[in-house]
């Protein structure tokens, strides 16, 4: 098999996993080859289809999950609690201190909500990209690229 053919199909199953973070749980995105090019579908509902035949096989599939909400919040919910916070946590920290000023509340009964609404697009980013590397390639636990990699390998080993 293509060792080459693997990374590119991983590389555009990774910016679907992304994607999908984005994507409501019965929308799923699907990684392909077509005539040995990798393709990837557009968004695709729980009833869409798409034909597959040998020249067109399906390497990946990734359902929605719209857990980076949740999952930001989690962040912003850590990040108080950090004794040597890192630069992001201590942005996350400062941006808790402002909103409390602003409501002449202490930094304490600032909520999650609260604070996910005020953060600037900079570190919202930041934080979505911390927690989608971290989905991706956690070493800790089964990870989203060993379940791709598990679902490409699959794909592939007829070629």
């Amino acid at each position: 098999m293509n060792e080459n053919l693997r990374s590119e199909i991983l590389k555009h199953a990774k910016a679907a996993f992304e994607r999908a973070c984005t994507l409501r749980e019965n929308e799923r995105i699907e990684v392909y080859l077509y005539d040995g090019v990798v393709k990837v579908s557009d968004v695709l509902g729980e009833e869409e289809k798409i034909v597959y035949s040998p020249n067109r096989i399906l390497c990946y599939q990734v359902w929605g999950h719209d857990y980076l909400e949740e999952e930001i919040r989690a962040w912003i919910d850590q990040a108080r609690l950090e004794i040597t916070p890192k630069p992001l946590e201590e942005s996350i920290v400062e941006t808790v201190i402002k909103v409390a000023s602003a409501k002449g509340i202490s930094p304490e009964e600032v909520s999650s909500y609260e604070v996910f609404a005020n953060l600037r697009m900079d570190q919202l980013e930041q934080i979505e990209h911390a927690i989608i590397e971290y989905w991706w390639d956690n070493k800790e636990v089964e990870n989203a690229k060993s379940l791709a990699l598990g679902q490409i390998n699959e794909a592939l080993k007829g070629l």
